[in-house]
């Protein structure tokens, strides 16, 4: 079975044998996890610093520095964050992309509440952390007057 030719039960089944793992002390403790953490944050830091300066932060150095991205959030929720980073890819394997190709296709999402909402009911914590971020900015993308990404 491929991800691409698994029937939903088959999915969900799968879902739920990674969340139990991911769960688990075994994931925290893992290299796995450790190799996720340093390679999303050492590509994010190289491959996506212009993308970042061009919408998402301040270009002022000092207005800048006042956003703590690591030791104000990353450093606080390092297993969260690489939880939904793999869910990201995930999802986007789900949905044709590589992890190459991986982008947020928005034309595939746009009922982040309603989403987040059956998430919740269904205990599904990494799914309601991205729905809650996509939620997130989308609305500061209103603030802001623009799309990020």
């Amino acid at each position: 079975m491929s991800i691409n030719n698994a029937t939903p039960s088959q999915w969900d089944a799968l879902r739920r044998k990674d969340r139990e793992w991911r769960d688990s002390q075994a994931w925290v403790q893992s290299a796995e996890m450790k190799e996720t953490l340093a390679r999303r944050y050492n590509t994010m830091a190289i491959e996506e610093s212009a993308e970042i300066a061009e919408g998402a932060l301040p270009t002022d150095a000092k207005a800048r520095k006042g956003i703590p991205i690591y030791t104000g959030f990353i450093a606080y929720f390092p297993r969260a964050i690489a939880a939904v980073a793999k869910l990201s890819l995930v999802g986007g394997i789900q949905h044709g992309q590589t992890a190459e190709t991986l982008h947020w296709n928005r034309d595939l999402s746009g009922d982040e509440l309603d989403a987040m909402m059956r998430h919740i009911i269904d205990g599904d914590w990494e799914q309601v952390a991205w729905r809650a971020m996509a939620n997130l900015e989308k609305k500061l993308e209103k603030v802001d007057g623009g799309v990020s990404n």
